[in-house]
């Protein structure tokens, strides 16, 4: 995994700890994973689904154990000083990453719920990632470029119900 991916996983790990909601709104959490390989190969793996089951499995250390869901919002998620649309929740989180440094196999996926249209979206983002130095290009479907550490990234909107979209981030490299 590449130090990128790295930090985001860290930033990921983090909120499985200090995202926790206490109100037991069991089912209503943010789905995350991180898959990828050590220096060795060898396959390492967390999760925490929506319901606040997490699973570790790391060569030499496995756990499954039921902690209070995890929610994370538009306030968790910064990405090269990009927040997401205020308001929005995070409904997924994948890491994904085959433990090589000069891979461009490693992938971060980032899907969640917006409380605007798309249209708005692409408005806020393109001035919102412009102010951090990404390239940003916009596309049919939503907005594509690199990050401000010349990552390749893409952010499509999928209309949703009652005025909202669906946004997924996704940087690889």
């Amino acid at each position: 995994m590449t130090s990128r991916t790295f930090a985001l996983a860290g930033l990921t790990m983090y909120a499985l700890l200090a995202a926790c909601d206490k109100s037991g709104d069991a089912g209503n959490g943010t789905a995350i994973s991180i898959q990828g390989k050590t220096d060795e190969g060898k396959n390492a793996s967390a999760s925490a689904n929506p319901d606040g089951r997490v699973k570790i499995d790391l060569p030499g250390f496995k756990a499954d154990v039921n902690l209070p869901t995890i929610s994370l919002d538009a306030e968790n998620m910064d990405i090269g000083g990009v927040k997401l649309y205020p308001g929005s929740k995070v409904t997924a989180v994948n890491i994904l990453g085959d433990g090589k440094a000069d891979s461009d196999h490693d992938k971060v996926v980032i899907v969640f719920d917006a409380p605007t249209d798309a249209a708005a979206l692409k408005a806020w983002f393109t001035e919102k990632m412009a102010d951090e130095k990404f390239a940003v290009a916009a596309t049919a479907n939503g907005l594509s470029g690199k990050t401000d550490e010349d990552e390749p990234f893409t952010l499509d909107f999928t209309p949703g119900a009652a005025g909202h979209t669906t946004g997924t981030f996704t940087i690889t490299g």
